[in-house]
């Protein structure tokens, strides 16, 4: 994948990981978890995986 798909896929895991976090709604929570399944699917190689864990990660500590 390209560099801008992966950072576009981790944006939208830590938004998703973000509500995990914060919400009380277990609906949004399920939601939330759907997404990141789905997200995690497209990505097809471990390199790609590994990309995307850091930039998540990354994202989420600028968040904190």
């Amino acid at each position: 994948m390209k560099r801008k798909e992966l950072k576009e896929i981790a944006k939208k895991i830590a938004k998703a990981e973000r509500t995990i976090a914060d919400s009380s709604d277990h609906s949004a929570i399920r939601k939330a978890q759907d997404e990141i399944m789905e997200l995690s699917g497209k990505l097809l190689s471990m390199e790609d995986m590994i990309a995307v864990d850091e930039l998540v990660q990354d994202l989420l500590n600028e968040k904190s």
